[in-house]
C-alpha cells in the first residue's frame, strides 16, 4: 500500500476532505537554480496539491494530519491505462491507416482522431473506476 500524509481540511458526516503535497526530489538538488526541469516544474503555482473524500466513522477535526493510502494495483493499473492504452491505439491505427489511404493528410487525420478517441475513452473510463472503491485512498491512522 502507497502512503501519504495529509491534513484534514474539513469533515462532515462521516466523509473528510484532506489535502496532501505530492513529494518531489525535483528542486531539491543542488543543481536546482541552473536546472530547466526544476524551473519548468514551478510554473504550475501549487505544485503537487491534492484534496480527497475519505469516508471514516472517526470524527477528525481541521488541521489534524491523518496518514492516508492507495493500493498499488490501483495506481499500477491506472498508469497502465494512461500510458500503454493511448501508446497502443497510436501504433494501431498508424498501421490501420496504411491500408485505409495513401494520402498522408487523411492518413495523419485519422491517427490524430482516433488517439484522440483512445484519450476521451480513457479519461470516462477512470472517471468510472475512480468511484469504486479499490480506487478511493482510505483512512490508515491519525497522526497527530
Amino acid at each position: 500500500m502507497l502512503k501519504e500524509s495529509a491534513v484534514v481540511i474539513g469533515y462532515e458526516k462521516g466523509m473528510a476532505r484532506v489535502k496532501c503535497q505530492s513529494q518531489s526530489a525535483c528542486g531539491q538538488c543542488a543543481a536546482k537554480n541552473s536546472c530547466g526541469t526544476s524551473g519548468l516544474s514551478e510554473l504550475n503555482g501549487k505544485r503537487g496539491e491534492h484534496i480527497f473524500n475519505i469516508e471514516t466513522l472517526m470524527p477528525l477535526r481541521e488541521g489534524q494530519i491523518v496518514e492516508i493510502g492507495l493500493e498499488e494495483k490501483s495506481v499500477l493499473f491506472s498508469a497502465l491505462l494512461m500510458y500503454i492504452v493511448p501508446l497502443f491505439t497510436l501504433l494501431f491505427s498508424t498501421l490501420l491507416s496504411d491500408y485505409i489511404s495513401e494520402n498522408e493528410i487523411i492518413r495523419a487525420g485519422l491517427i490524430f482522431l482516433v488517439t484522440a478517441l483512445s484519450f476521451f475513452v480513457v479519461k470516462n473510463y477512470t472517471r468510472k473506476l475512480g468511484q469504486q472503491t479499490e480506487f478511493q485512498p482510505v483512512l490508515l491512522r491519525v497522526l497527530s
